[in-house]
């Protein structure tokens, strides 16, 4: 039965098939298990990396121990098969995509990959992960816990925004006008507040990005083989990052990618180069770089955490305004011209902000003056001061140890 193989083979593999006599080919037949290999079987070539594990769902053993099939052992360096017998380890079937099949691994980063991930986990924390926490799933686990933080922030969000606009009714007519401002303004700083927070995170993590190399953002999906429930058995895929946890990043991901690019440390080789100016491989790179990148991260994130809640302040600031009051009434979808409107919304936003921060460092007082140009100043300082940290200590030393000994002293052993 011919099965599909997949060509990415390290230089190492390929001269340890030369010295086998494996030669290169696009297919080969299986025989049963128990039977001899023949000449057809040299045909078979292109495994995985030496690593790389058969997915269990596939009736594929681990290839890595001896299993008795009834019908011979197969030995550690065979996979069995349900159906197809022995083959050589490192080979996957034809419909498991680009080889990764259920196993995690790292996602290639586009520009809708936050929001592909950002509506995965929203629409599950509503229809999946909060319906199996309320009937006490035993599959029920903390990334899922995590996910639901989404839920409480939109409804906070949405209740601030309906209690503002709900009290109008029991104004007077004469005081509904200003009431119907303040309501809009309180949108405005709903929105303001979190814009300014998820823009200030991400100007940190690129500006992260720029001096380490390394994507603070990095995705990986992760497949989660559930407990059987109800007779059924179910895999999850849930979005993590590659260093969410400083005390565990998934570096193993990392290794993986390398080993399909033909070097386990092509990860770290490659910073070492681009950041730090080394030409010559080190001798175990992952171990020179990565403390230095478990550094950055924590102090990136500690400065994230503190310029976020910062720029979130200062974006409520913003949005009070009256610059913003006029655009939000200008903006009035209820009103006709609502097509001019949407045309004419970037240049008008831009115009708005421009306009609100100037009257947010000038101030209508001589304190509100004062308290205004504290919080933009605060706010691009926490910022500069953060990277600025970063990149102080983001070095590897490479100069020889210049460390002697003075022989003029006394050495007493103790």
């Amino acid at each position: 039965m011919p099965i599909s193989i997949n060509h990415n083979l390290s230089p190492m593999q390929a001269a340890r098939n030369r010295q086998n006599g494996i030669v290169p080919g696009k297919s080969a037949d299986v025989p049963s298990f128990g039977a001899k290999q023949d000449e057809k079987q040299k045909d078979i070539i292109s495994p995985l990396q030496e690593n790389a594990t058969i997915s269990a769902s596939s009736g594929i053993s681990n290839p890595n121990m001896a299993v008795n099939t009834g019908g011979g052992i197969i030995g550690p360096n065979q996979a069995y098969i349900k159906g197809l017998g022995a083959v050589p380890s490192g080979y996957f079937l034809p419909g498991e995509g680009d080889g990764h099949a259920s196993e995690d691994h790292v996602i290639k980063k586009t520009p809708l990959t936050g929001t592909k991930i950002a509506a995965d986990k929203f629409a599950k924390s509503i229809f999946v992960y909060a319906p199996k926490g309320m009937q006490g799933s035993k599959n029920s686990n903390f990334y899922e816990h995590l996910s639901l933080s989404a839920i409480p922030r939109l409804v906070g969000s949405i209740g601030l925004i309906a209690t503002a606009v709900a009290a109008n009714k029991f104004f007077n007519p004469s005081d509904a006008k200003a009431a119907k401002m303040m309501s809009k303004n309180t949108v405005a700083g709903v929105i303001m507040y979190a814009g300014m927070k998820w823009a200030s995170n991400k100007i940190m993590n690129m500006g992260t990005q720029a001096i380490t190399g390394v994507d603070p953002d990095m995705p990986y999906v992760k497949f989660v083989k559930e407990l059987p429930e109800n007779g059924k058995e179910k895999v999850m895929t849930e979005y993590h990052k590659v260093f969410e946890s400083i005390d565990f990043p998934r570096l193993d991901l990392l290794y993986k990618m390398g080993e399909e690019q033909g070097n386990r440390h092509y990860f770290w080789d490659k910073i070492a180069e681009k950041k730090f100016g080394i030409k010559e491989p080190l001798n175990a790179s992952d171990q020179d770089v990565q403390p230095l990148i478990d550094k950055a991260f924590v102090k990136s994130r500690a400065a994230g955490t503190i310029s976020s809640f910062i720029w979130a302040a200062t974006g409520v600031a913003i949005a009070a305004q009256k610059s913003f009051t006029k655009f939000m009434n200008y903006h009035d979808l209820s009103k006709p011209g609502i097509l001019q409107r949407t045309k004419d919304f970037p240049k008008s936003i831009a115009k708005t902000l421009k306009d609100s921060v100037k009257e947010l460092w000038k101030g209508s007082t001589p304190a509100s003056s004062a308290l205004g140009k504290g919080m933009i100043i605060a706010s691009i300082a926490s910022t500069v001061l953060g990277l600025a940290n970063i990149k102080r200590g983001y070095k590897l030393d490479t100069e020889p140890s210049k460390s002697k000994i003075d022989y003029t002293k006394d050495y007493v052993e103790n």
